[in-house]
C-alpha cells in the first residue's frame, strides 16, 4: 500500500530551471510558503536512523517522515495521504503505525511492502480505513524492523498529525484553485499534510520544484535532494 512518489513523471523545463542535482530548483510562480499554526501545537518530527551499536545481517536505512520538525502538522482531512522518504532499498519488514494520547490500542499497525529503492513513498489512510478525528494530535511512524522483539533496535521514525476544520478565511478554495496556487493556499494556511499532498500530486509542476520547497522549508534536505535526483526518472508502476 506505499506509493512510490519518486518516479513520477518530469514535465516540460524553462530553460533556466535545470540546476545541478544538489541545489534547490526554482519554484514555479505561485508555489507554497509553508506557514506554521499560530497556536504552535507541541509535537512534530523525530528521525529514524541506524544506531551504531546496532549489528544487522543487512544495512539499515534512513527514514524521514515528511512532516515538521518542531510542531505538529495539521490536515483538513480525515484520510490524509502521509509521505516518507528512504535513504536506500529497505530489505527488513516495514511497518506503518499510529497511535493517539492515552490509548495503549494503536489505531493502526501495519505491515506494507518495503521500498525497493531510495526516494519518497505515499501511505493513503484511506486504503487502510482509517479515519482521523479532530482535534486529536495522533502520533504516526514508520519502522523497519530488525527485531520484533527489541524494540530499541528498530529503525523508527515519528511524527505528529492534527485533523482541523479550517475556517473559511483560513484556506480559502484550495480545490477550485490551479495547483500551484492550491499548493500555496493550503501551505498558507498551516496545512502541511495537504500541501504537500497537493504538490506531490500535482502532475503540471516542475521537477517537483513546490514539493521540494516545502520538503527544504522544514529541514528536510536530503529528502529534497533525492527527490530532485529522481524527478526525471521512467514513471513507476502505481
Amino acid at each position: 500500500m506505499a506509493t512510490m512518489l519518486s518516479g513520477l513523471p518530469a514535465f516540460a523545463q524553462a530553460p533556466d530551471a535545470n540546476p545541478p542535482a544538489d541545489q534547490p530548483a526554482a519554484a514555479p510562480e505561485g508555489g507554497g510558503v509553508y506557514k506554521p499554526p499560530l497556536r504552535g501545537a507541541p509535537g512534530g518530527r523525530v528521525g529514524g536512523a541506524s544506531r551504531g551499536a546496532i549489528k544487522s545481517a543487512v544495512p539499515l536505512p534512513t527514514i524521514e517522515l515528511i512532516a515538521p520538525a518542531n510542531h505538529t502538522g495539521e490536515t483538513a482531512s480525515a484520510t490524509p495521504v502521509l509521505y516518507f522518504y528512504v535513504s536506500q532499498p529497505v530489505a527488513l519488514p516495514t511497518q506503518f503505525t499510529i497511535s493517539q494520547p492515552l490509548v495503549a490500542k494503536p489505531v493502526l499497525e501495519a505491515t506494507f511492502a518495503s521500498p525497493p529503492a531510495r526516494g519518497l513513498y505515499a501511505l493513503r489512510l484511506a486504503d487502510y480505513h482509517v479515519q482521523l478525528e479532530p482535534g486529536i494530535a495522533y502520533t504516526w511512524s514508520v519502522s523497519a524492523i530488525v527485531d520484533a522483539r527489541t524494540w530499541s533496535r528498530n529503525v523508527v521514525a515519528s511524527a505528529t498529525i492534527e485533523r482541523v476544520t479550517p475556517s473559511a478565511n483560513r484556506a480559502g478554495t484550495p480545490n477550485a484553485a490551479p495547483a500551484p496556487s492550491r499548493v500555496a493556499l493550503l501551505a498558507g494556511a498551516g496545512l502541511w499534510y495537504d500541501a504537500v499532498a497537493a504538490a506531490a500530486e500535482a502532475e503540471n509542476l516542475d521537477r517537483h520544484a513546490v514539493l521540494d520547497e516545502l520538503l527544504t522549508e522544514v529541514g528536510l534536505t536530503e529528502p529534497a535532494a533525492a527527490d530532485r535526483a529522481a524527478a526525471g526518472a521512467a514513471p513507476a508502476r502505481r
